[in-house]
């Protein structure tokens, strides 16, 4: 079992029953399903102390922002390569356009 993040959206343990609980700990189970124990249960049936489970959800919240930071700043890169084509095709097209009436002036002052 793996601890993911603690929550006080659910207020029951999934292990005991204990309910009104201020907060569960999600638990990952080795078939990838989750469950949501009360902080006694998770160490107990992770084999964890309570202290090391805290530490298991600090890591995965650093593991979740820092995978979060990469996928902004791959989007910032991505908006910024179709920021500069957007702005290409914008500037080709009203050089066309400039040229298009440069060229209907020409025949209408002649």
């Amino acid at each position: 079992m793996k601890a993911l993040y603690i929550t006080d959206e659910i207020n029951t343990c999934e292990c005991c029953g204990r309910t009104n609980l201020k907060a569960t700990v999600a638990m990952q189970l080795s078939d990838g399903g989750i469950l949501h124990y009360g902080r006694t249960c998770a160490a107990r049936n992770s084999g964890k102390t309570g202290q090391q489970v805290t530490k298991e959800i600090r890591a995965e919240l650093k593991l979740a922002h820092g995978r979060t930071m990469n996928q902004l700043a791959d989007m910032r890169r991505a908006g910024t390569v179709l920021t500069r084509q957007i702005m290409r095709e914008v500037a080709n097209s009203f050089r066309a356009d400039a040229d298009e009436i440069l060229q209907c002036w020409g025949h209408w002052a002649a």
